[in-house]
């Protein structure tokens, strides 16, 4: 059954993708300020890093091999990535800083894909890490399985990716039961709340949180703040939300059948 499932959402996490260009593969975690993302070896893919805009880009090259081409839009902050020659196989390196200050380490492996876009969630900072782990709670590690779930945590990593992916798609899959819900917002600190879909696929289930930054300020948002207890995954559209602006959260929880 486990497996069925997972091939069902990668099934579907796919065909999102190859819907149109560029499509987004679903959120990219750097660690320790690094990153690695499967890109397009024959066309261009666009890098996004949430809640940032990238101002300069440093990258290596093999001075006897194929080359990336990087460009860097200075409206949109994106990344825009090509290659000559036969690349696949090969991998690549670059370094994104963004207009905040901050530093990436791209690591890219050419791929037979289409074009696509590659959306990157900055990880927290070390300061931040030490906060999380006293509090018992450390975005990237995965979260410990909820009580009375320990038999069923092997080889869950991967369908929580999937699952988390086909909400950050908006897609659709085989045997998973997606419904719109009707739900008033709440609020919720800084931001106005409110759970808009669910997806549930056998005793899993996603839901999709819309939240909206209310004060005249742009507000952090960090998937670590969804990660109570019952919560074992969690992801956002945004590290930053300016004032007025929309962002998504994306939980998934375990539920009994």
């Amino acid at each position: 059954m486990r497996a069925i499932i997972l091939g069902a959402l990668l099934s579907a996490c796919a065909a999102g993708a190859l819907a149109a260009w560029p499509a987004a593969a679903g959120p990219v975690l750097a660690h320790d300020g690094e990153f690695e993302a499967d890109v397009s070896a024959r066309n261009i893919t666009r890098i996004a890093i949430a809640g940032e805009k990238v101002s300069t880009v440093r990258k290596t090259d093999d001075g006897q091999g194929p080359k990336m081409s990087v460009d860097v839009d200075a409206a949109t902050g994106d990344v825009f990535v090509n290659f000559d020659g036969d690349v696949v196989g090969r991998t690549f390196t670059a370094f994104l800083t963004t207009q905040s200050g901050r530093t990436v380490e791209a690591v890219l492996s050419p791929r037979d894909l289409a074009g696509q876009t590659v959306l990157v969630q900055l990880g927290a900072d070390a300061a931040s890490r030490k906060t999380e782990q006293a509090a018992g709670a450390d975005p990237e590690t995965e979260p410990p399985p909820a009580e009375g779930q320990a038999d069923r945590h092997e080889g869950y990593p991967e369908i929580l990716t999937a699952l988390i992916r086909l909400m950050f798609n908006d897609a659709v899959a085989p045997g998973v039961e997606r419904q719109s819900l009707t739900e008033a917002p709440k609020a919720a600190g800084a931001f106005q709340m409110q759970a808009i879909e669910t997806f549930t696929v056998g005793d899993l289930k996603g839901t999709v949180l819309s939240l909206r930054n209310t004060t005249p300020v742009g507000q952090p948002l960090s998937a670590a703040t969804f990660l109570v207890p019952r919560v074992l995954a969690a992801a956002v559209s945004h590290e930053t939300v300016a004032p007025g602006q929309l962002a998504r959260a994306y939980i998934v929880e375990g539920v009994s059948r």
